[in-house]
């Protein structure tokens, strides 16, 4: 598990722990199938983006209560001796079905089953839908991001605001699985078999003598991949003593990579320096934009005629400031022999387990929910382990292909169909 040194297992809610002791002392030991799946789509949002199933196949694999965790559990005064013994000898034998990562869905439709005794099944909610939540966030919103960049080079830089090292790896990870070209997260980096990529700090600027002088001792150590932020003072000299720089070097035999733009009308300074650039021979720069950047600012700039050609998303990305939250939830659906269903206003569920279909080969045209049914086009496959990320990879760039345009809109998408079909409720 991820910068844990502990086992995960006391990583759930309470409620979790009472609930299985009271399914041991009640003898309840037959099969319980539960089902996540998101109640609806943030604003904006045309789809989902499956995501997390790496981390949940690691905390399968980690799950167990050590010596350490029963004492606690002890000292609440909650437990009695006999469940403490069932824990210490748990066996986490449990089936899953799962959308595999990178497949496209939507509200309602469930991603993934998970089927065991009760007590087992009904312990591993909370951390699964941790997981699951905030994975499929990420994954979803640089999805977005790519497609608001229109082939544009998009980075993370994200590490040092989001919600904490765990947070940061999955947001490094579903910017991978979207197409980010790297992250500033050199850990994240290591990890996931990612480039790492980064310029410099303002900082370095303003501890030189001069600009200038900061510029080319950066480009004289890093070369042809030293990428020189122009904005400390003024953006505009920024960008012409960037240019001069780049004349020298490249006279050389050394192009420097490029700019970055981090504030000011990033329209107007990427149309000035794409303009210097190509006049003074160093249209090789590229140029590259940062600042509180999000795929509806990104859509923004390009639609006005920016000239970037990549964007680095921070904050906004890893805390996904517009959407910190959706509604993923984990509820059986079956119990032995006997379907289950919610009724109540507004979480109302549907009975049993279920199947889900997709109509459309190119282009994706409507999911059908149906009763359960062994088929070989159900979107739902067993899932031991996790994918390589090449695969998982070119499914969402399938998905994201097959799907129609008007439900990858950034603002304002139109809803895709999703039909229950064969429910007796």
């Amino acid at each position: 598990m991820w910068l844990m040194d502990a086992s995960p297992a006391l990583f759930t809610d309470l409620y979790e722990l009472t609930m299985a002791q009271a399914y041991l002392r009640k003898g309840m030991d037959r099969t319980g199938y539960f089902e996540v799946f998101v109640r609806r789509l943030p604003e904006h949002w045309g789809f989902f983006v499956m995501a997390g199933l790496h981390e949940v196949e690691s905390y399968l694999r980690e799950f167990r209560f050590s010596d350490d965790d029963l004492l606690y559990l002890r000292s609440t005064r909650l437990f009695g001796p006999d469940f403490l013994v069932e824990l210490a000898t748990l066996e986490i034998n449990v089936e899953i079905r799962a959308l595999p990562e990178g497949t496209v869905f939507f509200p309602n439709e469930p991603i993934m089953e998970v089927s065991g005794p009760i007590l087992i099944a009904q312990l591993l909610e909370t951390y699964i839908l941790n997981i699951l939540g905030f994975s499929i966030i990420e994954a979803t919103l640089a999805a977005r991001m790519m497609i608001a960049a229109r082939g544009a080079t998009v980075v993370d830089f994200g590490l040092r605001r989001c919600q904490g090292p765990i947070s940061s790896i999955r947001a490094a990870r579903g910017g991978q699985m979207a197409g980010f070209a790297a992250t500033s997260n050199v850990f994240a980096a290591r990890l996931l078999d990612l480039p790492p990529s980064g310029t410099m700090a303002h900082s370095f600027i303003e501890a030189h003598e001069s600009e200038e002088q900061a510029f080319r001792d950066y480009a004289e150590l890093y070369g042809d991949k030293a990428i020189l932020l122009v904005d400390t003072y003024d953006s505009i000299e920024g960008i012409r003593i960037a240019a001069r720089v780049a004349q020298d070097f490249r006279d050389r035999g050394i192009q420097i990579r490029g700019i970055r733009l981090d504030s000011g009308d990033l329209v107007e300074l990427s149309r000035f320096a794409r303009d210097l650039f190509q006049t003074t021979g160093v249209e090789f720069l590229k140029i590259f934009a940062s600042g509180d950047l999000d795929e509806f600012r990104i859509a923004e700039l390009l639609e006005a005629g920016a000239e970037i050609d990549g964007f680095g998303v921070g904050t906004r990305f890893t805390v996904s400031q517009h959407v910190p939250a959706i509604g993923i939830v984990y509820k059986i659906a079956r119990y032995g022999d006997r379907d289950l269903h919610k009724t109540s206003p507004e979480k109302a569920t549907l009975p049993g387990r279920k199947t889900i279909l997709r109509t459309g080969d190119s282009t994706c045209e409507k999911d059908t929910l149906i009763p359960f049914e062994l088929r070989p086009d159900d979107l739902l496959k067993p899932f031991e382990s996790a994918e390589p990320m090449p695969i998982i990879q070119e499914r969402l760039k399938r998905e994201l292909s097959a799907l129609p345009d008007s439900i990858k809109r950034i603002i304002e998408p139109t809803e895709y169909p999703v039909d229950p079909v064969g429910f007796a409720t």
